[in-house]
């Protein structure tokens, strides 16, 4: 697991980190489960067992199984708390609302030199892509295309330096689709966000990344503008046979 103040990994029984000796919620819960289940498992074995000496025959016999059951019921909650993972997307949205202002500045760095990819792994990497606070309502029209783009840019990429491994054949066909199914998706939120957008600062982002976008596949596919805009007129089907064509030399 990961420490929540220093970001180093540490052992779910570990109970400071021992990289900043910062606390481990975590391991301080358990050990408290673990004091509680004993101290209950205490009062549970005395009382049966007064019980259990006050009977005779199968009254006594009955009130040890008593005692082994409700033992081992106790050792398999224990255990299960032990070996239970702590949810590491719960801890990132505590800490991406807690850092909120801050993290916002940096996404706003991002953008403004421009470095779209960068600024969709820093959101995924934080929880705020699909969790954003308040302080990140203002990205809200650009998460949407930029999350798009994302994609697009990162599967272009992979066809590319790929495209003559012989032993990504039908990875190639798989995103091809892919390709295409992201990029109708990229053009439906860029012009639904495009018009929707009331910033001129967020709406020159948005614009910014179409035309990376566009650059890329130009140089890629070898397309010049009247050919790209043709081949962005096509279905997806069409568009997926005209990639193959490019990249497979046919």
């Amino acid at each position: 697991m990961i420490c929540e103040n220093c970001k180093h990994e540490i052992g779910p029984e570990d109970l400071k980190c021992p990289n900043c000796g910062a606390a481990n919620p975590f391991a301080v819960q358990h050990q408290e489960n673990m004091q509680q289940f004993a101290g209950e498992y205490a009062a549970t074995e005395k009382e049966v067992s007064g019980f259990a000496k006050a009977v005779e025959g199968l009254g006594k016999k009955a009130a040890v199984l008593v005692v082994l059951l409700v033992g081992t019921i106790v050792m398999l909650v224990i255990s299960s708390l032990n070996y239970a993972d702590p949810d590491e997307d719960e801890a990132a949205r505590r800490d991406a609302v807690k850092n909120a202002a801050a993290y916002a500045d940096e996404a706003d760095g991002f953008l403004e030199r421009g470095e779209y990819m960068e600024y969709v792994s820093f959101l995924y990497a934080h929880e705020l892509m699909n969790f954003p606070p308040e302080e990140f309502r203002r990205f809200q029209c650009v998460h949407y295309v930029a999350k798009e783009y994302y994609e697009c840019i990162e599967l272009l990429e992979e066809m590319i330096l790929r495209s003559d491994d012989p032993d990504y054949h039908d990875g190639l066909d798989t995103d091809i689709r892919n390709f295409c199914m992201y990029l109708d998706g990229f053009y439906e939120v860029y012009e639904a966000q495009k018009s929707a957008e009331k910033s001129e600062e967020y709406l020159a982002y948005i614009l910014d990344m179409e035309a990376e976008l566009k650059a890329a596949m130009r140089t890629y596919f070898a397309m010049d503008e009247g050919a790209l805009q043709e081949f962005l007129d096509m279905s997806q089907a069409k568009k997926a046979v005209k990639i193959r064509e490019v990249l497979r030399h046919e």
